[in-house]
């Protein structure tokens, strides 16, 4: 008997860590002290688009909903990838081999701003990896599978 995996739970649970990795961050901006400042703003609409993906993720993109997918890659490019990507995109220089090796060293022995860096690069692949997985299943003519 052979068990096939269901890919759009795989791609769920691929999206999910993702996602709750920010929440820490975006609830420390929400909880700011002092009067209502534009980062507690921007963490109260952050933490609605989590709480919306996540819903969006666990309901629909389980049950392989096409428009769920779509909601999905929305949130992922256009709110997930200027957050997380965005100031390694627009820092990033020609690096070499060696140099990619020293931050991920550096990353790995406690730099702060390195780990960072690391981490969200990993998580938005793992984004991208859970958005791409599906979509040959997605593409197929009449239900999905």
């Amino acid at each position: 008997m052979r068990i096939r995996p269901n890919i759009f739970l795989v791609s769920s649970l691929l999206l999910t860590p993702a996602f709750l990795w920010l929440l820490p961050s975006i609830i420390q901006c929400c909880v700011s002290y002092g009067p209502e400042t534009m980062t507690q703003t921007a963490g109260l609409a952050s933490l609605t688009v989590i709480i919306v993906a996540l819903i969006v993720i666990w309901t629909w993109l389980v049950a392989g909903n096409r428009v769920a997918w779509v909601i999905i890659a929305v949130i992922v490019w256009v709110w997930a990838f200027p957050i997380m990507m965005g100031p390694l995109v627009t820092h990033i220089v020609a690096l070499s081999l060696s140099d990619l090796s020293d931050s991920v060293a550096s990353a790995w022995h406690g730099d702060h701003l390195s780990r960072i860096a690391l981490v969200n690069t990993v998580l938005f692949l793992l984004m991208l990896i859970g958005l791409i997985l599906p979509v040959r299943a997605l593409l197929r003519i009449g239900k999905p599978q």
